[in-house]
Protein backbone atom coordinates (compact mmCIF):
# COMPACT_ATOMS: atom_id res chain seq x y z
CA UNK A 1 0.00 0.00 0.00
CA UNK A 2 1.62 3.20 -1.18
CA UNK A 3 0.82 6.89 -1.02
CA UNK A 4 1.51 8.69 -4.26
CA UNK A 5 2.00 12.33 -5.09
CA UNK A 6 -0.11 14.03 -7.68
CA UNK A 7 1.71 16.14 -6.26
CA UNK A 8 0.61 13.98 -3.89
CA UNK A 9 3.19 15.11 -1.43
CA UNK A 10 0.67 16.91 -0.49
CA UNK A 11 -1.19 16.49 -3.65
CA UNK A 12 -1.67 20.09 -4.04
CA UNK A 13 -5.41 20.36 -4.26
CA UNK A 14 -6.13 23.92 -3.29
CA UNK A 15 -8.90 24.92 -0.86
CA UNK A 16 -11.96 25.79 -2.90
CA UNK A 17 -10.38 24.45 -6.08
CA UNK A 18 -10.81 20.71 -5.79
CA UNK A 19 -10.92 20.20 -9.54
CA UNK A 20 -7.21 21.00 -9.93
CA UNK A 21 -3.93 19.37 -8.94
CA UNK A 22 -0.47 20.97 -9.04
CA UNK A 23 2.07 18.84 -10.87
CA UNK A 24 5.04 21.22 -10.83
CA UNK A 25 6.47 24.56 -9.81
CA UNK A 26 8.62 26.80 -11.98
CA UNK A 27 11.86 27.38 -10.10
CA UNK A 28 14.08 28.97 -12.73
CA UNK A 29 14.95 29.49 -16.37
CA UNK A 30 17.19 27.60 -18.78
CA UNK A 31 18.94 29.06 -21.78
CA UNK A 32 17.70 31.99 -23.86
CA UNK A 33 14.77 30.40 -25.71
CA UNK A 34 12.21 30.53 -22.93
CA UNK A 35 12.56 27.11 -21.33
CA UNK A 36 11.68 26.97 -17.64
CA UNK A 37 13.00 24.68 -14.92
CA UNK A 38 10.15 22.86 -13.24
CA UNK A 39 10.37 21.06 -9.91
CA UNK A 40 7.98 18.10 -10.20
CA UNK A 41 5.25 17.95 -7.59
CA UNK A 42 4.25 14.48 -8.70
CA UNK A 43 5.49 10.93 -8.39
CA UNK A 44 5.10 10.69 -12.18
CA UNK A 45 7.44 13.33 -13.67
CA UNK A 46 7.31 11.48 -17.00
CA UNK A 47 3.80 12.87 -17.37
CA UNK A 48 5.25 16.18 -18.58
CA UNK A 49 6.25 14.45 -21.79
CA UNK A 50 2.67 13.41 -22.53
CA UNK A 51 0.73 16.37 -21.13
CA UNK A 52 -0.50 18.59 -23.95
CA UNK A 53 -1.72 21.52 -21.86
CA UNK A 54 -0.90 22.80 -18.39
CA UNK A 55 -2.69 25.55 -16.49
CA UNK A 56 -0.48 28.28 -15.12
CA UNK A 57 -0.69 29.94 -11.73
CA UNK A 58 -3.67 30.85 -9.59
CA UNK A 59 -5.56 31.97 -12.68
CA UNK A 60 -5.13 28.51 -14.26
CA UNK A 61 -4.11 30.12 -17.57
CA UNK A 62 -3.87 27.37 -20.22
CA UNK A 63 -0.48 26.98 -21.90
CA UNK A 64 0.34 24.34 -24.48
CA UNK A 65 3.43 22.27 -23.68
CA UNK A 66 5.74 22.50 -26.70
CA UNK A 67 8.42 20.28 -25.21
CA UNK A 68 9.59 18.70 -21.96
CA UNK A 69 12.57 16.60 -20.92
CA UNK A 70 14.41 15.68 -17.70
CA UNK A 71 17.34 17.76 -16.46
CA UNK A 72 18.95 16.35 -13.31
CA UNK A 73 16.15 16.34 -10.69
CA UNK A 74 14.09 18.90 -12.63
CA UNK A 75 12.10 18.99 -15.86
CA UNK A 76 12.87 21.52 -18.59
CA UNK A 77 9.59 22.67 -20.11
CA UNK A 78 8.92 24.87 -23.13
CA UNK A 79 5.55 26.58 -22.88
CA UNK A 80 3.62 28.20 -25.67
CA UNK A 81 4.04 31.97 -25.71
CA UNK A 82 7.24 31.99 -23.65
CA UNK A 83 9.82 32.95 -26.25
CA UNK A 84 12.82 34.22 -24.30
CA UNK A 85 14.58 34.24 -20.95
CA UNK A 86 12.87 37.46 -19.83
CA UNK A 87 9.40 36.00 -20.38
CA UNK A 88 10.42 32.79 -18.66
CA UNK A 89 11.79 34.65 -15.64
CA UNK A 90 8.39 36.29 -15.08
CA UNK A 91 6.94 32.83 -14.44
CA UNK A 92 9.32 31.93 -11.62
CA UNK A 93 7.36 30.67 -8.62
CA UNK A 94 4.22 29.84 -10.59
CA UNK A 95 2.70 26.40 -10.27
CA UNK A 96 1.56 24.22 -13.14
CA UNK A 97 -1.83 22.55 -12.75
CA UNK A 98 -3.85 19.91 -14.53
CA UNK A 99 -7.52 19.04 -14.06
CA UNK A 100 -8.12 16.45 -11.38
CA UNK A 101 -9.60 14.18 -14.04
CA UNK A 102 -6.17 14.00 -15.72
CA UNK A 103 -4.15 12.65 -12.79
CA UNK A 104 -2.35 9.38 -13.39
CA UNK A 105 -4.47 6.31 -12.51
CA UNK A 106 -3.12 4.23 -9.64
CA UNK A 107 -2.95 0.55 -8.86
CA UNK A 108 -5.50 -0.93 -6.46
CA UNK A 109 -3.11 -0.80 -3.49
CA UNK A 110 -2.07 2.82 -4.08
CA UNK A 111 -3.75 6.10 -3.20
CA UNK A 112 -3.17 9.80 -3.53
CA UNK A 113 -2.35 11.65 -0.33
CA UNK A 114 -5.04 14.25 -1.02
CA UNK A 115 -7.60 11.43 -0.99
CA UNK A 116 -6.79 10.37 2.56
CA UNK A 117 -5.71 13.49 4.44
CA UNK A 118 -8.78 14.48 6.45
CA UNK A 119 -10.37 11.04 6.12
CA UNK A 120 -12.08 9.46 9.11
CA UNK A 121 -10.25 6.47 10.61
CA UNK A 122 -12.45 3.73 12.03
CA UNK A 123 -11.58 0.45 13.77
CA UNK A 124 -13.00 -2.72 12.24
CA UNK A 125 -15.18 -2.96 15.36
CA UNK A 126 -16.77 0.41 14.51
CA UNK A 127 -14.87 2.62 16.96
CA UNK A 128 -13.87 6.10 15.81
CA UNK A 129 -10.08 6.50 16.08
CA UNK A 130 -9.44 9.92 14.57
CA UNK A 131 -8.70 11.56 11.24
CA UNK A 132 -5.65 11.41 9.00
CA UNK A 133 -3.71 14.64 9.54
CA UNK A 134 -0.77 13.75 7.29
CA UNK A 135 1.01 10.92 5.49
CA UNK A 136 4.71 10.46 6.20
CA UNK A 137 7.12 8.62 3.95
CA UNK A 138 9.25 6.19 5.93
CA UNK A 139 11.68 3.44 5.08
CA UNK A 140 9.69 0.45 3.93
CA UNK A 141 6.19 1.93 4.12
CA UNK A 142 4.17 5.09 4.59
CA UNK A 143 2.70 6.16 7.92
CA UNK A 144 -0.73 7.66 8.54
CA UNK A 145 -0.62 10.40 11.17
CA UNK A 146 -3.94 9.82 12.95
CA UNK A 147 -4.92 12.79 15.09
CA UNK A 148 -7.27 12.79 18.11
CA UNK A 149 -6.69 9.11 18.45
CA UNK A 150 -8.67 9.10 20.66
CA UNK A 151 -9.11 12.06 23.06
CA UNK A 152 -6.16 14.05 21.80
CA UNK A 153 -2.66 13.35 20.55
CA UNK A 154 -1.43 11.53 17.47
CA UNK A 155 -0.71 7.94 16.51
CA UNK A 156 1.55 6.82 13.66
CA UNK A 157 -0.20 3.98 11.87
CA UNK A 158 1.79 1.99 9.27
CA UNK A 159 -0.09 2.10 5.95
CA UNK A 160 0.22 -1.62 5.28
CA UNK A 161 -2.39 -4.20 4.36
CA UNK A 162 -1.93 -5.97 7.67
CA UNK A 163 -3.43 -2.97 9.49
CA UNK A 164 -5.30 -0.94 6.84
CA UNK A 165 -8.23 -3.01 5.65
CA UNK A 166 -9.87 -0.52 3.31
CA UNK A 167 -9.40 3.00 1.97
CA UNK A 168 -12.52 4.59 0.48
CA UNK A 169 -11.67 8.08 -0.87
CA UNK A 170 -15.25 8.69 -1.97
CA UNK A 171 -16.68 8.34 1.54
CA UNK A 172 -13.49 9.65 3.19
CA UNK A 173 -13.31 6.53 5.35
CA UNK A 174 -10.38 4.30 6.29
CA UNK A 175 -11.07 1.07 8.17
CA UNK A 176 -8.17 -0.33 10.17
CA UNK A 177 -7.31 -3.28 12.38
CA UNK A 178 -4.21 -2.05 14.27
CA UNK A 179 -2.03 -4.02 16.62
CA UNK A 180 -3.58 -4.28 20.10
CA UNK A 181 -2.77 -1.33 22.32
CA UNK A 182 -1.69 1.10 19.60
CA UNK A 183 -4.69 3.40 20.01
CA UNK A 184 -5.66 2.14 23.46
CA UNK A 185 -2.29 3.27 24.86
CA UNK A 186 -2.85 6.74 23.42
CA UNK A 187 -6.25 6.96 25.10
CA UNK A 188 -4.78 5.78 28.41
CA UNK A 189 -2.04 8.44 28.23
CA UNK A 190 -4.66 11.13 27.59
CA UNK A 191 -6.68 9.98 30.60
CA UNK A 192 -3.54 9.94 32.78
CA UNK A 193 -2.67 13.50 31.72
CA UNK A 194 -6.17 14.67 32.61
CA UNK A 195 -5.92 12.99 36.03
CA UNK A 196 -2.52 14.61 36.70
CA UNK A 197 -3.86 18.04 35.75
CA UNK A 198 -6.78 17.65 38.11
CA UNK A 199 -4.50 16.53 40.95
CA UNK A 200 -2.17 19.51 40.46
CA UNK A 201 -5.03 22.02 40.39
CA UNK A 202 -6.45 20.77 43.71
CA UNK A 203 -10.06 20.99 44.84
CA UNK A 204 -12.25 23.69 43.42
CA UNK A 205 -13.72 26.53 45.43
Amino acid sequence: MTARNARSNRAERQPGADDWVAIGEIVGTFGVRGEVKVEPLTDFPERFGRTETVYLGDGRVPRRVEGAHPHKRLILVKLEGVADRTAAERLRGARLYVPLAEITPLAADQFYIHDVVGARVQHVDGRYLGTVADVLSAAGNDLFVVRDAPQGGEVLLPAVREFVKSVDPASRLIVVDPIPGLFDDQAAEAREDETDDEAESGPGE
